[in-house]
């Protein structure tokens, strides 16, 4: 069937320290639920799968966040070392399990006005343009989420250290869809961003 969808999978990565937040990022908590588990949540409201998880830092606290989910697993065990190696780890664990994959959307667990529609979009975009990726735009940057075709799964399986998608998506912005997500602008990275945050948004529950 030439008109057959591409098979799409979903990496969301979760592996960092969150240093400067000083706990775990991923186990912040809005209405009762984890951010991980609201990146979760977002990626299984999707008809893509497989939807896999790239643990390492803080592991033993956020898998039982993973627990009763759809979700595959894999831990990088060289995340300190940067983004770049969890893409290459996700990636390939992926592509062990499901070896049809034909594209892959990449998250981070820290984006906590993320929606279905708007991973929806990113796989539409590319359906409609045929180009090699498609990106978020925000604050006149570009980056996560983003998806990639298996024509760019080489150079993501490259990546290493503090080389994250950025990097490659710059590479290929001439080539690239671009999808507007002024959401994404949002940074979690401190307690003062995150207290400033919640005292901004309502969330329901």
């Amino acid at each position: 069937m030439e008109n057959a969808e591409p098979q799409t999978g979903i990496i969301i990565l979760a592996a960092g320290a969150s240093t400067r937040m000083g706990q775990a990022k991923q186990l912040l908590r809005i209405g009762g639920e984890s951010l991980i588990q609201r990146a979760v949540k977002t990626a299984l409201g999707t008809n893509f799968r497989p939807v896999l998880v790239v643990l390492g830092a803080n592991r033993a606290q956020i898998e039982p966040e993973l627990q009763a989910t759809e979700t595959l697993q894999v831990v990088n065990p060289d995340w300190s070392t940067g983004m770049g190696s969890s893409i290459a780890t996700g990636l390939a664990h992926l592509l062990q399990q499901t070896p049809s994959i034909q594209q892959v959307l990449i998250l981070v667990g820290d984006q906590p006005l993320l929606k279905v529609a708007t991973l929806t979009a990113l796989v539409e975009l590319q359906s409609q343009t045929q180009a090699p990726l498609v990106v978020s735009r925000y604050t006149n940057t570009w980056g996560v989420p983003a998806l990639f075709t298996q024509a760019l799964f080489g150079e993501l399986a490259a990546l290493h250290g503090a080389q994250g998608a950025k990097a490659l998506i710059q590479n290929h912005l001439h080539e690239a869809a671009v999808l507007e997500f002024p959401e994404g602008a949002l940074d979690l990275d401190t307690p003062e961003e995150w207290a400033a945050f919640l005292a901004k948004i309502n969330f329901p529950g």
